[in-house]
């Protein structure tokens, strides 16, 4: 079975091919880019293999230990146990900044990224596309920043911003649904 779900990650770096990812949530959403009941979520604290590599940047902002955590061939055998105990055959993508987190998907899930779809779903363009909308309607942007902080200020829905994955996937999900209704279908 195909499915959508959100997506997020927090890595050690800004770079994938220096980088690990110290914390994967995957979040099955229905159609309508809720949560969904059915599916459940899969989450995973990793610990980091490459000490050495860390960018103290990425962990003052996600405040991980990167000395805590499973090692990652054994999260990697925890994803694949639940896409077969679920019947995830492919997974159309959600999160803000969909990029970043597809790049750190192939280098540290080769085998799990084949079954991610390229034609996800990112909150953040979406935003971007509404700046360049309201750009060309009125001059002015709509969202002068479009980090998930600002973009959950702005479009009034509750909560910090956490910098944990399983959080920040169901932000982007609630971010995206949210611009999405805004759109007007011709």
């Amino acid at each position: 079975m195909n499915i959508f779900a959100a997506i997020d990650l927090e890595t050690t770096s800004l770079d994938p091919a220096r980088g690990e990812v110290l914390e994967l949530a995957i979040v099955p959403l229905n159609e309508d880019f809720t949560v969904s009941t059915v599916i459940p979520e899969f989450t995973a604290r990793i610990r980091a293999k490459h000490p050495e590599r860390i960018e103290q940047t990425a962990l003052d902002v996600n405040k991980l230990d990167p000395a805590v955590g499973k090692p990652l061939e054994k999260v990697r055998a925890e994803l694949a146990l639940w896409t077969e105990e679920n019947g995830i055959t492919g997974i159309v993508p959600l999160a803000h900044n969909l990029a970043f987190d597809l790049d750190f998907l192939k280098a540290s899930f080769p085998a799990f990224s084949r079954i991610v779809s390229g034609h996800g779903r990112d909150s953040m363009r979406l935003a971007i596309t509404f700046n360049d909308l309201a750009r060309m309607q009125d001059g002015e942007e709509r969202f002068p920043s479009v980090s998930l902080r600002s973009l959950k200020l702005a479009l009034d829905i509750e909560g910090e911003v956490q910098h944990h994955a399983l959080e920040d996937a169901k932000d982007a999900a609630h971010v995206y649904r949210k611009l999405a209704s805004m759109l007007r279908v011709a």
